[in-house]
């Protein structure tokens, strides 16, 4: 192995955070996810409704699913339109990017992408859907912590 190997390969790293607390302190729901390979082949099976979605990396080895991990989650007022901002970071350049936590996490991992997402009644209810899932959750590469939380994890890194 040389040193590119090792520079790729440290390229791959991802600080993930498993807090007990925060899952305690957690308003659970009872939620029905359905997921679809990202990108979405055709588009259109995406609804074109407001709610809360999630980027999972599922490896497929070994069928064991709990190696798969949550990377990211985010809300939308139209689930259709939303997607299709995530399907033009593929097409672009690093350079051009205006959100490069993003296009890093798509096209580093990308064919090994679940798009998880629930429909819900109210862009209200997506909003407060997202602010409770990362709380609880803290993927990776979402950033928009409340302040306090995002002071003690920089504090820590």
């Amino acid at each position: 192995m040389d040193i590119r190997d090792l520079a790729f390969i440290e390229s791959h790293y991802v600080k993930v955070m498993f807090y007990p607390r925060a899952w305690d302190d957690a308003q659970d729901f009872d939620l029905v996810w359905d997921n679809i390979d990202f990108p979405p082949m055709p588009r259109a099976l995406i609804p074109k409704s407001p709610g809360v979605y999630a980027f999972i990396v599922e490896p497929n080895l070994f069928s064991l699913e709990p190696a798969n991990g949550l990377f990211y989650v985010g809300k939308a007022t139209n689930l259709y339109q939303r997607i299709g901002a995530y399907m033009s970071e593929l097409t672009k350049d690093f350079s051009v990017s205006t959100r490069p936590r993003i296009w890093k996490m798509l096209n580093q991992w990308r064919g090994r992408f679940k798009y998880y997402y629930t429909i819900t009644d109210t862009v209200a209810e997506a909003e407060q859907l997202e602010k409770v899932m990362l709380e609880a959750l803290r993927p990776p590469f979402n950033k928009q912590y409340e302040a306090e939380t995002s002071q003690i994890m920089r504090a820590f890194q």
